[in-house]
């Protein structure tokens, strides 16, 4: 399964941390997996502008895990309500996520 990760970032110093965190559980699982911390952040780049680019990484997964500071997030709620939107299954524990048989 391809499972985009959505979480707090801006604001939050530790954000690449959690991210690759999720990312590895899921991996570990035999996931596929669109992590938003992988970009770079620069200040030529607006929030807006980021959150573009994250909307087509959504977009193209079957899953989305809310990490556990999403609703602390104005994009994580976004990109929930984007979930709903897309019919994409949407887990809010590592837990919840099953394992994918290879």
């Amino acid at each position: 399964m391809k499972v985009y990760i959505a979480g707090k970032i801006t604001g939050d110093p530790d954000y690449k941390r959690k991210f690759h965190y999720a990312e590895k559980c899921l991996k570990s699982m035999n996931h596929s997996v669109m992590n938003p911390a992988w970009i770079e952040s620069y200040e030529e780049f607006t929030w807006l502008d980021y959150m573009q680019i994250t909307h087509e990484m959504q977009k193209k997964c079957d899953a989305v895990l809310m990490l556990a500071d999403w609703k602390d997030s104005k994009g994580a709620m976004k990109e929930f309500e984007y979930a709903k939107a897309l019919h994409q299954k949407i887990y809010f524990d590592l837990e919840e996520v099953p394992y994918t048989e290879v």
